[in-house]
């Protein structure tokens, strides 16, 4: 069914488990299923993004009228806009050869495995770049986790201003940061791994000790650690009990303090 037109675009909705029937151009998919096969099929058939199914119709209208205009802008009499807002929660869609930096905010990047479980590779903050991921069967998202400002650049744009490689090496160190606390063989070495890394990035001094400022639910933990939500839940417990990790609210969201000194990892 054909809903609108703009220019040279049209946008179709269409209910469909066979994705070979749709057109060869970008496309998005709202899950209604739950199926976790279903998602991966759909990524593996080229979909941009896969919306799950409590996702808000506002959130995915927002996209949807978003990705037109990224559209519109990439043609070639089209004049590019490179800063951007994104409300939290919001799908971020990066053409391939694009660095994003960002200006403001907080972006996640996760992967769906092909189980349809969702892994958090690592978080984004004001002055980070995040670069693109090729098209393939990794599944990779861009997610702002708040309200972010960013700004998009080509990738020899953005190569040739001064400040790229070192933002490109901090950019890679982060990574291997991430990879070796997702490595570590002790759930409970793992979430303080992950608490530490995240006391570098977003920590601030308080009387406790290190505030991690920045909101973080069980859910994202486990699924940055590898564990369930009854898992993390019952490891925290366990770091509270010791002394070695509080909670602090701060304008009505719960936020982690590291009580000791973390370790210092110089990835930021």
């Amino acid at each position: 069914m054909s809903v609108t037109k703009n220019a040279d675009l049209t946008l179709f909705l269409t209910e469909t488990t066979e994705f070979s029937s749709l057109p060869q151009s970008p496309w998005l998919v709202w899950d209604q299923t739950g199926d976790p096969q279903a998602i991966s099929k759909a990524y593996q058939a080229g979909a941009r993004a896969v919306f799950p199914k409590e996702t808000s119709p506002n959130v995915i209208l927002e996209t949807i009228q978003r990705t037109m205009g990224e559209l519109l802008e990439n043609r070639k009499d089209a004049k590019p806009r490179t800063q951007r807002t994104y409300r939290r929660g919001e799908l971020i869609l990066l053409e391939a050869d694009a660095v994003l930096h960002v200006e403001d905010g907080i972006l996640a990047t996760t992967m769906i495995h092909q189980d349809g479980v969702e892994v958090l590779l690592g978080l984004s903050g004001k002055g980070q770049i995040v670069v693109a991921h090729p098209d393939d069967n990794c599944h990779i998202q861009i997610i702002a986790h708040t309200e972010a400002k960013v700004k998009i650049e080509p990738w020899d744009v953005a190569a040739s201003t001064p400040d790229f490689l070192a933002k490109l090496r901090a950019r890679l160190q982060q990574m291997e940061g991430w990879a070796a606390m997702q490595a570590r063989p002790s759930l409970q070495q793992r979430v303080l791994g992950l608490l530490g890394l995240l006391s570098e990035q977003f920590g601030v001094s308080s009387k406790q000790g290190v505030l991690i400022d920045v909101r973080m639910t069980h859910g994202q933990l486990a699924a940055a650690v590898g564990a369930t939500r009854t898992s993390i839940t019952r490891v925290l417990s366990e770091l509270r009990a010791q002394g070695r990790v509080s909670t602090v609210n701060k304008d009505g969201e719960d936020l982690f303090c590291l009580v000791e000194q973390p370790e210092r990892h110089s990835h930021y």
